[in-house]
């Protein structure tokens, strides 16, 4: 039997992840994943492939908004929604992002932690429509959601010579109870009532090559380079992990570990 073994969302994209028991769906995801981004001053998106140190960056949700933490910060910076907000507009990928400014003193306070001038932006109700997709999404690098198993994150790292670490790959849903790999070839998914649709796989980037407890970066970019060899398209680009679309209704939909999934024709 396939049963979901572990959820994981990324408030802040690039940011520490959460195992969470369960999660809700909305229209771009799952609930309260990839909702803040740090922009550069051209508006670009930053992630943890050049600055890695975004990887410790905790970020939860609170009564009040959000709540910034990082071990190399002395204050912890705290985030309230605030409805005259400004704008702020920037890109990710080849996507245009309009969303809500978290205000100076979060710029700053991820600024003196970035050594870089940045801005916060936050997601709103149709802050990134993903053209890649057609549908409306969160901050995430490709699809809404990411899925994969244990035995497929055991074998990518067994073939590089790492401990295994589900970090690395910053899935959404992890599988339990099936062969590495056997995601790759789904086309349709229910787990529990909730219907996905499987959009591709995932072409994966040097960010699995950097341990998420230190921040260093495998010296021979291990298992990035091990997918390359065994696990690639036919560009030679590695795959881990499969993207997804929600197909049920997102007020209804909530997925809990160790619910059963079940494959659709």
């Amino acid at each position: 039997m396939i049963t979901v073994s572990q959820l994981w969302i990324y408030p802040f994209k690039s940011g520490k992840g959460l195992s969470v028991p369960s999660s809700t769906f909305d229209n771009v995801g799952m609930s309260n994943d990839r909702r803040l981004v740090a922009l550069d001053k051209n508006g670009v998106f930053l992630t943890a492939r050049r600055h890695p140190q975004l990887l410790l960056l905790s970020c939860t949700k609170t009564d009040k908004g959000w709540l910034l933490q990082h071990p190399s910060m002395l204050k912890k910076c705290e985030i309230a929604p605030n409805e005259s907000a400004n704008v702020i507009t920037g890109t990710l990928w080849k996507d245009a992002i309009s969303a809500t400014d978290a205000g100076d003193e979060a710029a700053n306070w991820l600024s003196s932690l970035l050594k870089k001038d940045v801005r916060i932006a936050m997601w709103r109700e149709q802050s990134r429509h993903s053209n890649k997709y057609q549908l409306e999404s969160s901050f995430s690098d490709a699809s809404p959601v990411l899925m994969a198993s244990e035995a497929s994150v055991e074998q990518a790292c067994s073939w590089g010579g790492i401990t295994p670490d589900v970090r690395r790959f910053r899935p959404n849903i992890v599988l339990t109870g099936v062969d590495a790999f056997s995601e790759d070839s789904w086309s349709h998914i229910r787990i529990g009532d909730v219907h996905f649709a499987a959009l591709d796989c995932c072409v994966r980037c040097i960010l699995t090559t950097i341990n998420p407890d230190t921040c260093e970066a495998h010296p021979s970019k291990q298992p990035m380079v091990a997918l390359q060899d065994k696990h690639a398209n036919a560009s030679r680009q590695p795959l881990f992990g499969i993207n997804l679309r929600l197909n049920s209704e997102k007020n209804n939909a909530t997925v809990v570990v160790g619910d059963e999934v079940t494959l659709l024709s």
